[in-house]
């Protein structure tokens, strides 16, 4: 045949990507309807998908599109492979009933357009996605390659995927439940009665507990495989329970400060404090006032929510009503285990939690600390240097040393005082300000 007749083929898919098409459409929806800004987030990766020509092997994959940041891959990974264990089976004919007319590719997921059949068959296999590769030369995406593997798990782009370090599990809809954990000291020591009070008011409501020893925080919710009991993570809500009496004995004592930097750097995103009114509250040792206005600071500066109650049973009525409501919230979501440095990185919305064997084991008060951490410590014994400023300027300076390399490097006192006041902490990126800066440099920089 000669060359001038010789035309080349292209296929043509009318809708390449008809799973995450689906899945953004219904997140799109569910927004809406929730009046959630979210949504507009959806309608610009939808948009971004439907032009976009070609079939996409996983969710990390997407991210070469505009539009389709690490939380939303790791939302479609994650529903992929929920997808993928209720369809795929190894007599699935799901990748071999692809077709080469527009007309099919329509109508077939992405895993059949984009999963090839094994050249034997093997029964004993589970067709999975490879992850694609990270890096693009000369701007040319490579084409994912895909094998036929068997128990690979598809990683989001924000965990850590050494199997070393750490084994990614998958919580699914309808095979997990969620349980509130309580810390043994707040049933085992401390004022007996109370303590009493409390399991019975626990049993009382019916609410599904477990008694263990928890290195930071009184209580925590965990999700649990309901047939790998091994597989348990910790949801990202945490709370501190405290009398009155205890919490004026714990700001005197600089126990408060301790607890709140602990528990931010738990990496749980809803850190709450629960206070208990009780009956000697003239006998506290500290002005009500003073109570009031550290509460008012963990609540405005730290970011924690503080719950008043009046005494056990209201606060058992609290924990209850979370445990219901967390239920609700996470029953019909794909929760994935990651590693503490993914979910330090995670976002608020995402389904990415730790294991609660690494939670407590990396919670232990008396381990080994960092050089960053023992600097975090140090700073909060500065009078009005919060958590969030301490978090703020360890961020910036990992060491004392580089601090103080930093401020050597100034030409004067003011420009040292710009250099720290004009970190920014906390939600709403405040400076930390010229005032706390000059105590600070009276102890790093005397000269």
């Amino acid at each position: 045949m000669n060359n001038a007749n010789k035309r080349r083929l292209k296929k043509k898919y009318t809708c390449p990507n008809p799973l995450f098409v689906k899945w953004l459409t219904e997140w799109k929806q569910d927004a809406a309807e929730k009046g959630m800004k979210l949504q507009y987030t959806y309608a610009k990766a939808l948009s971004s998908l439907k032009k976009y020509p070609l079939p996409l092997s996983s969710g990390k994959e997407a991210k070469i599109l505009e539009y389709f940041g690490d939380k939303l891959c790791a939302m479609l990974d994650a529903k992929l492979v929920e997808w993928k264990q209720s369809n795929i089976s190894p007599s699935s004919s799901q990748a071999s009933s692809e077709s080469s007319t527009d007309a099919s590719s329509s109508s077939s997921s992405n895993i059949g357009q984009v999963l090839k059949p094994a050249a034997k068959p093997a029964s004993d296999r589970i067709f999975k996605n490879s992850v694609p590769v990270k890096t693009i030369n000369m701007g040319r995406i490579p084409v994912a390659q895909l094998t036929v593997v068997e128990n690979e798990q598809i990683v989001p782009d924000n965990m850590d995927s050494s199997p070393t370090d750490f084994d990614t599990f998958y919580l699914f809809p309808g095979h997990f439940s969620i349980i509130l954990c309580v810390d043994n000291c707040e049933t085992v020591s401390g004022h007996g009665r109370s303590k009493k009070l409390f399991i019975s008011e626990l049993q009382k409501c019916k609410v599904e507990y477990e008694v263990r020893k928890l290195h930071v925080g009184d209580f925590l919710w965990i999700a649990r495989d309901n047939s790998d009991s091994e597989k348990e993570i910790v949801l990202d809500f945490i709370v501190e329970r405290k009398r009155l009496d205890d919490l004026a004995h714990s700001i005197k004592d600089g126990r408060f400060r301790e607890q709140k930097f602990r528990m931010k750097n738990s990496c749980l995103k809803n850190p709450i404090y629960l206070v208990e009114n009780c009956s000697g509250a003239k006998y506290l040792g500290l002005p009500e006032s003073t109570l009031e206005q550290a509460m008012i600071n963990t609540q405005i500066c730290d970011g924690f929510l503080v719950k008043r109650t009046q005494g056990v049973k209201e606060s058992v009525t609290y924990l209850n009503m979370m445990t219901k409501m967390l239920r609700r919230k996470y029953q019909n979501l794909t929760l994935i285990s990651g590693s503490k440095e993914a979910v330090q990185k995670k976002t608020i919305s995402s389904n990415i939690f730790m294991s609660f064997k690494e939670f407590n084991c990396s919670s232990v008060k008396n381990k080994n600390l960092t050089v960053k951490e023992m600097f975090a410590k140090h700073l909060l014994q500065f009078f009005g240097l919060s958590v969030d400023r301490a978090a703020a300027i360890v961020d910036v300076f990992k060491t004392p040393s580089e601090f103080i390399d930093a401020l050597e490097k100034c030409s004067s006192e003011n420009e040292k005082v710009q250099l720290i006041s004009s970190i920014k902490y906390g939600l709403h990126k405040k400076n930390i300000g010229p005032a706390l800066s000059r105590s600070l440099l009276l102890f790093y920089s005397p000269s």
